[in-house]
């Protein structure tokens, strides 16, 4: 699992709300239950993963960047697609992801 997290584990973690967003352009308007469901469905999903990248989050090294990815995006305009979580960031993305999924529930029937 470490090797997975180690490399695309917080790249997952980004971009599966996108993936979440193309699913519900491809349902009806007038289906907002089937919105509701693909919300939530996707912010546990991304909560998952968070949970397992704290799991394996070493704590004895929270003044580097763990879970690092830096790959070139542009090689023509030297652009790079680089993130990494630190100690300072972990506590907010478990608050986001804790956030997330109680707001989508507490707002079903509104």
């Amino acid at each position: 699992m470490e090797n997975l997290l180690d490399g695309w584990g917080l790249t997952v973690a980004t971009f599966s709300p996108m993936v979440g967003v193309a699913v519900m352009l491809l349902i009806p308007r007038d289906q907002e239950d089937r919105h509701k469901l693909v919300a939530l469905v996707t912010s546990l999903w991304v909560a998952l993963v968070s949970v397992l990248l704290l799991i394996e989050f070493d704590i004895g090294h929270t003044d580097r960047l763990q879970f690092a990815v830096d790959k070139v995006w542009i090689d023509v305009i030297s652009s790079h697609y680089s993130l990494g979580i630190d100690g300072m960031s972990l506590p907010l993305i478990l608050l986001t992801v804790l956030i997330v999924p109680l707001c989508i529930v507490y707002s079903w029937n509104h």
